[in-house]
Order: structure tokens, then C-alpha cells, then sequence
């Protein structure tokens, strides 16, 4: 198997646990990248012992301009690409904690006023927004807009208004001060604001799967209004979970799929009788 020289490349193995953050942590910054399994491709272990004088550590990461990262953490692929991590001041009017649409909407209005306003994100600017395949139903955009073209619009637009953005940066704490309010992120810094917004958003629950990670967006949702008429036809979709959520879920998607099916771990149906009935 030959390397793309023009790629991210990333080397390991299904079974690894950095493997697998690493390749989460590119996903969630919407770096594309290369996957190569050495229990597929044993060959590559060549690769991985010439770049590391011998030894044979995974993940090993290799970028374009020849350089490489082993066994990175999330702080080191941050830095190497070129992620912005620190501000340029130490106070602010406002800070936004959470860069997703709701963050990057209230800064871009709060900027107008002529406010300096830092947003810090854990992960990539746009949130769940940008990691969604398609938004059919955003509005503005009659036929979708793919999920990280609405985000990167998003995040031009507030950086025109001067919004510091700060990415792969998650805080550590909020406390109220003499003068306003101390944000610190996990990077040890401490800024200063007027007031500080938590648009923080929800994370969906995952099954933790072999694989799940790379179909998310690609065969794996968390939202079937978003996703849904993408499977009109489908002759097959499973849902994961009876709950209330579930069973809506479920039952929205019978508009579009041929056959839907709900998996619950536990014994019985947790969702409300009505729910279940219409199921």
C-alpha cells in the first residue's frame, strides 16, 4: 500500500485507544485525513519502524510537508495544526463559552455593538452543526448546505467583526469576581469578562462501536429531522433506544425508510404508553 504524500496520513489499529482519539480529535476540527489499519495493511509497519528509528508506536500520524507526530496528544495536534489556543487579550466585554451555531450567532451580534467578545470551544467552531452531513432545514439555504460550509460561514462571519475565537480549548472554570466574572481554560489561562454566556450545547450519547466514529455524518445520525430524507427508500434503518426520543424518532422516519427498527437494551419499552401505541 503506497502512502498519499499529499494527505494526513494516520497509522494504527482498530484496537488502539489513542488510534482512536487522535482520529476523533481531527474529525471533531474536520481535518481530513488518510486511515491505515496495519491489521489490514502489515506492510505499513515498515513505514511506522522507518520514521520511528525502529520502534513500532501508533498512532503514527505523517503530514504532507514529511513531518510526523507519535503517539501525539491532543495538545500536540492542536499546535501542529495550527489551532489557535491563546488570546490576544486577557479581558473581554463578553465571553462565550461554546462555539457551536447559538455561540457564534450571539457573538457576531454582541460584535456589532462594538464589544470584544471571545469565544472558547472545546472542539471546532459550528458544534454539532458542523460535523452534519447536510442541514436541510436551515433557513436561507433552499437546497442544504453541508454541515462544515455553514460553519466555516459562520465563523468568517464573526472573525469579520473582530470575535476572537479560541479552538480545541475546553474551560475549566467560571468564577465571579470584584469585577466581573474568571474563565479559565483547561490550557492553565484566565480571562476576564464582563459577563460570560454558556452556549454549550448537548453531546449525544454514543454506543462506543467499533467504527462508529468514522460513519458518523455517513450512515450513523443523531437526528433524524436533519438526516432523515437522505434514507427516503431505505429499505432498512435501525434505531438505537426506546424512549420517548426513539419512538418519535422512529416514527418519523417511517415517512422516508421502507422498515424501521427500534433496539432497546432494556427489557421493556421506556417511552410513554401514547408512544408506544402509535409504534
Amino acid at each position: 500500500m503506497e502512502i498519499n504524500p499529499d494527505a494526513i496520513t494516520v497509522i494504527g489499529a482498530s484496537w488502539c485507544p489513542d488510534c482512536r482519539r487522535a482520529k476523533a480529535f481531527l474529525g471533531d476540527q474536520r481535518v481530513a485525513y488518510d486511515w491505515v489499519d496495519l491489521e489490514a495493511h502489515p506492510e505499513v509497519t515498515e513505514v511506522v519502524e522507518r520514521v520511528n528509528h525502529g520502534a513500532r508506536a501508533i498512532p503514527t500520524i505523517i503530514f504532507p510537508d514529511g513531518s510526523h507526530l507519535t503517539e501525539p496528544g491532543n495538545d500536540e495536534l492542536a499546535d501542529k495544526l495550527g489551532l489557535r489556543r491563546s488570546a490576544k487579550m486577557s479581558v473581554y466585554d463578553l465571553i462565550i463559552v461554546g462555539g457551536g451555531p447559538t455561540g457564534l450567532t450571539a457573538a457576531i451580534y454582541t460584535a456589532r455593538e462594538n464589544q470584544k467578545v471571545l469565544i472558547v470551544e472545546k472542539s471546532a467552531p459550528g458544534g454539532q452543526a458542523g460535523i452534519t452531513e447536510c442541514l436541510d432545514n436551515y433557513p436561507g439555504f433552499p437546497d442544504g448546505v453541508e454541515g462544515h460550509e455553514l460553519a466555516d460561514r459562520m465563523q468568517r462571519q464573526a472573525e469579520r467583526y473582530g470575535v476572537e475565537i479560541l479552538q480545541a480549548v475546553a474551560v475549566s472554570s467560571i468564577a465571579p469576581t470584584d469585577h466581573g466574572v474568571d474563565v479559565t481554560t483547561a490550557t492553565g489561562e484566565t480571562y476576564e469578562a464582563h459577563a460570560v454566556l454558556v452556549a454549550t450545547g448537548s453531546v449525544y450519547r454514543r454506543t462506543g462501536a467499533e467504527g462508529e466514529g468514522d460513519l458518523i455524518g455517513a450512515g450513523v445520525h443523531f437526528c433524524a429531522t436533519c438526516d432523515g430524507p437522505f434514507y427516503r427508500g431505505a429499505d432498512e434503518v435501525l434505531v438505537i433506544g426506546g424512549g420517548n426520543s426513539g419512538l418519535e424518532e422512529g416514527l418519523f422516519l417511517t415517512q422516508f425508510a421502507k422498515h424501521v427498527t427500534v433496539v432497546e437494551f432494556n427489557e421493556h419499552l421506556k417511552a410513554s404508553r401514547l408512544l408506544q401505541d402509535k409504534v
